[in-house]
């Protein structure tokens, strides 16, 4: 199999070729709006969604809290004095 090269460059090709390029018009293009705001709409939904998520774990792992009544029941069964549970709800006001 002989090596014969298929393709040739015509002929002046690189002679002239910077003044063809130095002739096209630089193009600079602008990006747009989108383009611009973009990483900060990103940015913006990661932390919507890193405080959804925090809110979703922290309220399905939370404990709920006793209401009056249940602490009120808890130190009457518990042998407390009345003058004592006075003093909580004063305190607890």
């Amino acid at each position: 199999m002989s090596k014969k090269i298929q393709y040739r460059v015509p002929d002046g090709y690189f002679e002239n070729l910077e003044t063809r390029l130095s002739a096209i018009p630089a193009q600079e293009k602008q990006p747009s709006r989108m383009q611009k705001f973009a990483p900060y709409l990103a940015l913006a939904a990661c932390f919507a969604l890193a405080v959804l998520v925090g809110n979703l774990v922290l309220n399905r792992t939370a404990i709920p809290a006793a209401s009056d009544e249940e602490i009120i029941e808890y130190l009457i069964s518990s042998d407390i004095t009345l003058a004592q549970i006075e003093d909580y709800l004063i305190i607890n006001e």
